[in-house]
């Protein structure tokens, strides 16, 4: 997630068939961010090097992250045309480098596995074998599912001997079953997903979306683990909107909300890490009490348990910390702090743009260290009146990028 000197993105005016140069600037972006990734793919494997720009050094592309031409004119049906082509044909490349040479953490998205190899097994343990039916129920509904392809849906009520839902796009729909969600306490939510919201990428290629999940479903396990009923936003490869999410924790009645993404760009370097917990705020003077105990303690339990690493330069901000963000209008700039009713919290573990968190954030073991701090600091919260780390009591001014409102819709069941 792009925390500092990220630059607002504005829509321009629709053209003639609908298309803005908002469309066309998520687009770029992504075929950035896409170009970068199999640049340092090129490079770490010695393949099509002649290709990066700039040549490799030390294994990575020399220039960097790639960046998109400025698009000028006004959008046509074409140019999207083009840049979606683009966007496919560079996602079939990257599969293609993530079968052959089967990366840990990318392979498992490859859509339908890799020729010749067993399909890897869900991360996240979903007990599908408990599905329900409306008619299956006594009294009213549950207020959300998992449906049969593991999707994370709010339930509107039941029509027609199915269930009314909505979508991760906002959308409308019905199924026909799914796995009821009830007694939920705490909501994870995996930052960014799907095509167009990819968030920070990292130089050995990791891509937050992709981290953030992983990290997710490790939360989510050591919470079941520990007998405390959890769900998440998003439980796969796919894309949600933040008005969603947010009313997803609010339909379950959750007992706290927390956002996981890890930052960028990257700043001075040292050996404390840069985690920074952001929470919500009741006035543009005053932080909401029990979200900001919500943070003090999950930035007291992870910054200890990341210091535990060595040999890491950590990336840091003065004012890291646990901290209220709020926007040139006085209201909290992130929509996943801002939208929810429930106590909320939205925590950057550490910099993916730096090349020596990058490396730590690759690995089973931080995945396994992040997600027990994380769930420890959680279960203080629900079941103690214990702090954490003080707020920092003068909150930072900034206003982030739109968040994408491109959102393509998933198989259901």
């Amino acid at each position: 997630m792009l925390a500092l000197g990220a630059s607002v993105v504005s829509a321009q005016s629709a053209s003639s068939g609908g298309f803005t140069r908002e469309d066309i600037q998520l687009r770029d972006d992504l075929i950035a961010a896409q170009e970068t990734l199999l640049n340092v793919y090129r490079c770490q494997f010695g393949l099509d090097i002649e290709v990066v720009p700039g040549g490799c050094t030390g294994g990575f592309p020399a220039q960097g992250f790639s960046r998109p031409a400025e698009f000028k004119g006004i959008p046509t049906s074409e140019d999207i045309a083009v840049r979606d082509r683009l966007v496919a044909a560079q996602e079939t490349l990257l599969n293609t480098f993530r079968c052959r040479f089967d990366f840990e953490i990318y392979a498992r998205i490859t859509p339908d596995g890799c020729p010749g190899q067993a399909q890897s097994e869900p991360s996240l343990l979903l007990a599908l074998d408990g599905l329900v039916r409306p008619e299956d129920l006594e009294g009213d509904p549950p207020p959300g599912l998992i449906t049969p392809s593991g999707v994370s849906v709010a339930v509107l009520g039941v029509n027609e001997g199915r269930f009314v839902v909505t979508t991760p796009c906002g959308s409308i729909s019905t199924v026909s079953s799914g796995l009821p969600l009830q007694g939920v306490r705490v909501v994870i939510d995996p930052g960014h997903g799907g095509a167009y919201d990819v968030g920070a990428v990292g130089p050995n290629g990791l891509a937050e979306r992709d981290l953030n999940l992983t990290l997710s479903y490790a939360v989510l396990n050591e919470l079941s683990s520990r007998g405390i009923p959890a769900a998440s936003t998003r439980n796969g490869h796919y894309g949600s909107l933040l008005s969603v999410r947010a009313a997803f924790a609010d339909a379950l009645g959750a007992e706290a909300l927390v956002s996981i993404h890890h930052n960028g760009p990257t700043y001075r370097t040292g050996n404390q890490p840069g985690t920074e917990v952001y929470v919500q705020s009741v006035s543009a003077q005053q932080a909401r009490a029990d979200s900001a105990r919500l943070g003090g303690l999950l930035h007291r339990e992870i910054t200890s348990a990341l210091s535990g690493f060595d040999n890491v330069a950590w990336s840091r901000v003065a004012d890291a910390g646990v901290l209220r963000v709020l926007s040139t209008r006085g209201r909290d700039a992130y929509g996943m702090i801002r939208r929810p009713t429930v106590p909320a919290v939205l925590v950057e573990y550490g910099y993916l743009s730096n090349r020596s968190e990058a490396a730590l954030f690759a690995t089973d073991e931080y995945i396994r260290v992040a997600a027990k701090a994380t769930v420890n600091a959680i279960e203080v919260y629900l079941n103690t009146d214990r702090l954490g780390t003080e707020p920092t009591q003068r909150p930072r001014v900034f206003n982030p990028a739109r968040a994408p409102s491109r959102c393509n819709e998933v198989v259901l069941e």
